[in-house]
């Protein structure tokens, strides 16, 4: 599962600009093959109470302020949640975009899943996503599914939310600019002097 995530992602990262990313990738023990690793990428692995892959480190991210266009959180123990999202958002760009992997707990697939691979519904981290301030879109369903649901049409709105992974996507938009409060003289609101 988790290598067509990482096909089905690098395929539409591969459309956006030429940003530098960050890949934070599960614990599976030995770290993610790429067939062609993307370029101008961290891509790091949890270990412990840190990260290892590309750079050793541990939260905070050694990474300037906004400085990513993509960060992608694939599979995150939840217990985290917190300080981990509100560092991807302090890192990514405004424009940028942060892609959850989670396991859909709906899914069949579930019952056969990795143990290290947390299930989780996808309502607690969108909540957590907005929280962040972050805009959330309609989540996608990518992965195995059941072979009898299989049928000849690409994806059919009924049989799609069984498939074992659900990914969220969010984006970081800046703010929009505010108006300037008019200028008008308040009588008594300071002394003339």
């Amino acid at each position: 599962m988790l290598a067509q995530e990482r096909r089905w992602l690098s395929a539409r990262m591969a459309s956006r600009p030429a940003r530098p990313w960050l890949w934070l990738a599960p614990p599976t023990g030995s770290p993610p093959d790429w067939d062609t690793p993307p370029p101008r990428g961290l891509l790091l692995q949890e270990n412990g109470d840190g990260f290892a892959g590309t750079v050793r480190c541990g939260l905070p991210l050694p990474l300037p302020n906004e400085c990513l266009g993509d960060v992608v959180l694939q599979h995150p123990a939840r217990d985290h949640a917190g300080d981990l999202l509100e560092e991807c958002v302090r890192v990514l760009i405004d424009g940028g975009r942060l892609w959850l992997f989670l396991v859909n707990p709906w899914s069949p697939y579930r019952l056969r899943r990795p143990r290290d691979l947390p299930a989780s519904a996808g309502g607690y981290w969108e909540q957590r996503l907005r929280a962040q301030g972050l805009q959330v879109d309609v989540p996608r369903f990518i992965g195995p599914r059941w072979r009898m649901l299989e049928r000849a049409d690409a994806e059919d709105a009924l049989t799609a939310p069984l498939r074992a992974c659900r990914v969220v996507v969010a984006e970081k938009r800046g703010l929009a600019p505010v108006a300037p409060a008019p200028v008008a003289w308040r009588r008594g609101a300071a002394p003339a002097a």
